[in-house]
């Protein structure tokens, strides 16, 4: 195997000051000296021979280069954790980590018991998650920068999946508001309304586009984001919106919110990984979300209902 043209404090370099894009920052996460870290960039940069990094002012920027290399380093950086993950393993799991990652809605509702309950039995893991869109998760487990992820909707044709459940897609409105007094809603009905919305890189969307038919096109759109930002909007009578139910099940119930008569839909709510096995926490964990023992309290939790 040739070996490679750099080191791995090179890469750890590299890869702290591609996060921080600051010099100082690095160099205090890392416990080095300034003129260490830019050093070990350099370096690097010859290695690769590519400029990674620009200056601007007192900060830097990645390049494009240097900003399509990143993932890769964080995946090697992960790959290396690994190694020493499943040589602490040996011990039972009593040290180690796991990069979690998860879309807003899962870590909401559907990641915390398991999370709690892996903590119960692993506590000596050290545990990192990363919630962002269901598209930016399933490129980062398979780039590697991830172990495991829980997304919505469509797991990447090239990673493992497993469905845990199934979630459902509601239209809602505020109960003074004008739509939630009719008792059937056609599509003209709603392009007359503002939709609050996630934005097109989530993946919920493609749901709703469903759900609207053609007035999704012909809607007002206002893109929040989180669906929490999208919840609060709504709850102040900005418009209207298709969120998770569990999202809105005590508005619902207070009646502060109405469900449209639009047809629901369910999406999947899938773990997804590589193919390749990894550590020993990263399989631990796995084993939970795909069907292992959960506590009493925990299943009721993860499932909405009684186990």
């Amino acid at each position: 195997m040739k070996r490679p043209a750099f080191t791995l404090e090179q890469l750890r370099s590299f890869v702290a000051v591609s996060e921080t894009e600051h010099i100082s920052q690095a160099a205090a996460s890392l416990f080095l000296t300034q003129a260490a870290v830019t050093q070990q960039v350099r370096h690097f940069e010859r290695a690769v021979g590519l400029q990674l990094f620009e200056r601007d002012g007192r900060r830097v920027r990645l390049t494009d280069a240097g900003r399509l290399l990143a993932d890769t380093c964080r995946a090697a950086l992960r790959s290396v954790e690994v190694v020493e993950d499943s040589a602490l393993g040996m011990r039972n799991l009593r040290a180690g980590s796991l990069e979690l990652g998860a879309s807003p809605t899962c870590a909401t509702y559907y990641v915390p018991p398991y999370l709690a309950e892996f903590t119960r039995q692993h506590p000596g893991i050290k545990l990192g998650m990363s919630v962002e869109p269901s598209t930016d998760l399933n490129r980062r487990v398979l780039v590697g920068t991830l172990d495991c992820a829980v997304v919505e909707g469509e797991p990447d044709p090239h990673l493992v999946a497993f469905e845990m459940t199934r979630d459902e897609l509601i239209l809602v409105a505020h109960r003074d508001h004008p739509l939630s007094s009719l008792r059937r809603i056609s599509e003209d009905d709603l392009a007359q309304h503002l939709y609050l919305g996630r934005g097109p890189q989530w993946s919920a969307e493609k749901h709703v586009r469903a759900m609207l038919g053609e007035a999704y096109d012909r809607v007002a759109v206002l893109n929040l984001g989180h669906p929490e930002y999208v919840r609060a909007a709504v709850l102040a009578g900005l418009g209207f919106c298709a969120l998770s139910q569990r999202a809105v099940a005590g508005d619902l119930s207070s009646g502060e919110v109405k469900r449209l008569p639009v047809p629901s839909v369910l999406r999947s709510i899938s773990a997804v990984r590589r193919s390749t096995r990894g550590g020993p926490a990263q399989e631990a964990f796995w084993e939970l979300l795909t069907g292992g023992p959960l506590t009493t309290s925990a299943r009721i939790s993860a499932d909405g209902n009684h186990a």
